[in-house]
């Protein structure tokens, strides 16, 4: 049985603290900010860099509401959370797990201002043939049961939807096909992490995107211990030591 979302575990993210740094955090399709994203966001406030994590459309209840959203609504939270790190006043950096690498990467392609790019078991793409029915079968049938979320530390308690809307499933598949076409037009920094056993993610999705951006800096990092939702699994604190060390070379070179 799923653990349910509450208010405190799909509760926004926003941390101000007293740097010229910020980093938009976006949570994966059927996450939260405060279940996908915590340990991350409390160690780069810990570490001097200001956090927003948004709450993407339809998120955070059950998967009736993620029939409401649309790849483009996706978007455009994904461009409001930028704004208002922006109004910080900072340097901007964006990471994002799962979907919410996909939309980092649509955020680099659109905003050429943001300093660095990170994703974590982002796909662009995804094998199941069974997806080609997606676009006919959300039609038919609305939802579908969900396994629990991928993580090899069965410690870490996560609220689920236990089921997946299936036009959510679409909507995800139209920001993946728009996202791949446009990966040339990425040329920010970027730092890509990918899991060795990602039962959601093919792993191979991370060198793909490496080989179509045009970022001058890139490099992958495999997580040898994690499953596909890493933030919470046991490289944790590998992901945020090295999406902090990331941060500071990039400031490094502008200076």
């Amino acid at each position: 049985m799923a653990l349910p979302f509450d208010k405190a575990s799909a509760a926004p993210i926003r941390r101000q603290v007293d740097s010229d740094t910020a980093c938009l955090l976006l949570h994966g399709l059927t996450g939260a900010p405060a279940r996908d994203l915590w340990f991350l966001a409390d160690y780069l406030t810990g570490h001097g860099i200001s956090i927003v994590a948004p709450l993407l459309t339809g998120h955070g209840k059950t998967w009736k509401e993620l029939e409401l959203a649309t790849a483009e609504s996706w978007q455009n939270d994904a461009l409001t959370g930028l704004d208002e790190v922006r109004t910080m006043g900072k340097i901007v950096f964006v990471a994002g797990l799962s979907m919410g690498g996909t939309l980092t990467l649509y955020l680099g392609e659109h905003r050429p201002e943001i300093a660095g790019l990170i994703t974590i078991n982002a796909p662009v793409y995804l094998d199941d043939p069974k997806l080609r029915l997606v676009p006919i079968l959300r039609h038919f049938q609305r939802s579908q049961p969900k396994a629990p979320p991928d993580v090899a530390d069965r410690d870490a308690m996560l609220p689920d939807l236990g089921f997946n809307s299936m036009e959510a499933v679409y909507q995800f598949e139209r920001l993946m096909q728009g996202v791949r076409g446009d990966l040339g037009m990425v040329t920010q920094p970027l730092l890509s992490f990918r899991s060795k056993q990602d039962h959601v993610v093919p792993p191979r999705n991370a060198e793909y995107i490496l080989d179509h951006v045009n970022s001058h800096i890139k490099s992958v990092i495999t997580l040898e211990r994690s499953y596909h939702c890493a933030t919470i699994d046991y490289d944790r604190e590998r992901i945020a030591a090295s999406i902090e060390q990331f941060i500071t070379l990039v400031r490094t070179q502008q200076v």
